[in-house]
């Protein structure tokens, strides 16, 4: 079952969801203000994911990445989660297969060549071909 909330119908819908990435960082929390001077939507944003650090912004402060900005963030999570996947492996001390939608994972991502935006090469997304 999907949870559903119910909101007054003088309240506007929110500009943006939870989970989506921002230039602050990512959204994991919504509410509403009713107080006359700050009423809106405010969205609580992880700003660092390694410390937890949260901040509330009006939505008027939020800003969404770019197309571009928010894919070399991704792929740079995937690397990152990769690294570690071969660090396992290794700490294992097992040859496992590492397959991924981009490919085989065969060496630590730290050797492998990288392009210019940072990004590993085994991360770059497939081309879509329009018909």
């Amino acid at each position: 079952m999907q949870s559903t909330a119910t909101m007054p119908r003088t309240w506007k819908q929110p500009l943006f969801a939870i989970g989506q990435r921002t230039q602050q960082g990512r959204i994991i929390g919504i509410n509403y203000s009713t107080q006359k001077q700050s009423e809106g939507w405010y969205y609580s944003v992880l700003i660092n994911e390694t410390s937890g650090q949260i901040v509330q912004l009006p939505e008027a402060q939020v800003r969404l990445l770019k197309e571009q900005e928010k894919s070399a963030q991704i792929l740079a999570e995937i690397d990152s989660h990769l690294t570690r996947l071969k660090a396992l492996q290794k700490e294992l001390n097992a040859d496992l297969e590492i397959r991924t939608p981009f490919g085989t994972v065969s060496a630590p991502l730290s050797q492998t060549p990288r392009s210019s935006n940072g990004t590993s090469r085994l991360s770059q997304p497939k081309k879509k071909v329009s018909a």
